[in-house]
């Protein structure tokens, strides 16, 4: 497998110049735009990605520390599936929604999927089947999280500037409220049981509380710049905080404590995930990157790339090792995150995916985003 070097030519003591004039002489070689050849696209993406690494000083400390330690996921095309041990089949395209689909969850007990759109109307599907089995429209401001609970209960939540807004729904009953934080709300997250939500500001506090009450419980402002991504632990031990400042804080989510910091990140956080067996903590960059940490001492374990714009979602699979990344290059990935190696390359849609979400028996995997259509794709994964 090549090294960045490698792709582009060059000793790994090549100063700026000489990457610069080997990545230029490459481009004219084969950018789309002058090589017809099928897998000039792909190409030129390994190429891209070479350069952005290398010419920055940054990036470049960081990766040949990598490489010293075996630790660099270097340019592979994510389509190569020789070693993959796993298979990926579109399923289902479950119909085109009136508006961008900002959410996904399956229920914990039937399997069903719900979905949520920007019009707040939220669908149930059977995934086996591909058919429509409810929809309901929540009247409560602007949802871009839902979890869907299992005996047909559901929490969806969102945040419009500085507004936040809830719903809870039980026995097809609807509650809801809505709050106006003192600071502009830039994310936030469900708890898996739904009991819970965290948001984050891009004042840079991270605000705790209740969805049946909507009191807070705690608030807690740490990072240095806004926060821009946050994700719970399946069993709620945790919560993470990803911001601006090219961090994300592991907390202890009864208190907002931080547990650690991770700073191996060198860009502003665009996603989180944390395995369902609190094995890996998966983050997406603006630099295009998702690096893989363990939790269980903190290391930097691998930093994949192959997303041509920013990453919009990241989740983990049922067996802790297998995660999905969302893209607005419409791309979904599949990555295996205890052997370092990219599995598969979904070409999902020509806009942007806002969503991904694993089945709770890892059978189906979900996509949705700005094209309105929820993918539904059947998966086979090898132990």
């Amino acid at each position: 497998m090549a090294t960045y070097y490698e792709t582009l030519g060059v000793d790994p003591s090549a100063d700026a110049t000489v990457v610069r004039r080997a990545y230029r002489k490459l481009a004219r070689r084969f950018h789309p735009d002058v090589n017809s050849e099928p897998d000039s696209t792909d190409t030129m993406a390994r190429i891209n990605e070479a350069y952005r690494t290398l010419i920055d000083p940054g990036r470049r400390n960081e990766y040949d520390a990598m490489l010293r330690a075996g630790l660099a996921h270097t340019g592979i095309d994510l389509r190569r599936r020789e070693r993959s041990p796993l298979s990926v089949r579109l399923q289902h395209r479950l119909g085109v929604l009136r508006t961008p689909i900002y959410a996904l969850s399956f229920a914990p007990d039937t399997g069903t999927l719900v979905s949520s759109s920007f019009d707040n109307e939220v669908l149930w599907w059977d995934p086996g089947t591909g058919e429509q089995l409810r929809r309901v429209k929540l009247d409560s401001g602007a949802i871009s999280a839902v979890r869907a609970l299992s005996e047909e209960r559901l929490v969806a939540a969102g945040a419009a500037e500085s507004q936040i807004s809830v719903c809870r729904m039980r026995d097809g009953v609807v509650d809801s409220w809505r709050s106006s934080p003192a600071e502009w709300a830039s994310c936030l997250a469900l708890s898996w049981d739904g009991r819970r939500i965290a948001t984050g500001t891009v004042h840079r506090t991270l605000v705790v509380g209740k969805t049946d009450l909507g009191g807070i419980e705690y608030e807690v402002e740490d990072h240095c710049a806004s926060i821009t991504a946050v994700a719970w632990s399946h069993d709620g031990r945790y919560l993470a905080t990803g911001s601006a400042d090219a961090t994300v804080r592991l907390r202890d989510s009864s208190s907002g404590k931080t547990l650690h910091i991770f700073r191996q990140i060198l860009s502003t956080v665009t996603a989180i995930a944390i395995a369902p067996n609190n094995g890996f903590l998966a983050v997406a960059a603006a630099d295009l990157s998702v690096r893989v940490f363990s939790l269980n001492d903190g290391a930097l374990k691998r930093v994949y790339s192959g997303h041509t714009k920013p990453i919009e979602c990241l989740a983990f699979h049922p067996n802790g090792w297998l995660f999905a990344s969302g893209g607005r290059d419409g791309n979904v990935g599949l990555w295996n995150a205890a052997e370092g190696i990219g599995q598969v390359h979904l070409e999902a849609s020509i806009r942007p995916i806002l969503a991904v979400a694993f089945s709770v028996d890892g059978t189906k995997l979900a996509s949705a985003g700005l094209d309105r259509t929820v993918r539904l794709w059947d998966l086979r994964v090898k132990s």
